[in-house]
């Protein structure tokens, strides 16, 4: 499904810590919510920047309305948003692989002790 989406860019901040922008934009589109990725390459198509390097942060919309606020990171390079972004936030991304758990075989060894 292709969204025809109206991208605002309310804020960009030059964080030179992390060596990232923080872009906060506000996005209209005319039904349902798009997806995170659809979002995410949006916004770095409005703000000439590389999706592979972005993280969507944060999505918030308000009832009954038709638009969303993002905020999306945006870095140089895929080392420093690997070293800078939680992991939980790679793997919502796909940045890196969902790591497997380990619980199930704690248990098992529990039990044949």
């Amino acid at each position: 499904m292709v969204h025809i989406m109206d991208v605002n860019v309310i804020s960009k901040n030059e964080n030179k810590l992390f060596n990232r922008k923080e872009i906060k934009a506000k996005v209209a589109f005319p039904s349902s919510t798009p997806k995170r990725a659809e979002l995410k390459a949006e916004v770095a198509n409005k703000v000439v920047a590389n999706p592979d390097f972005c993280v969507l942060r944060n999505v918030s919309n308000e009832f009954g309305t038709k638009s969303v606020t993002v905020l999306v990171h945006s870095y140089e390079n895929k080392e420093t948003m690997l070293k800078s972004e939680p992991k939980y936030i790679l793997v919502r991304e796909g940045a890196i692989p969902k790591p497997e758990k380990k619980k199930k075989e704690k248990k098992a060894a529990a039990k044949k002790k």
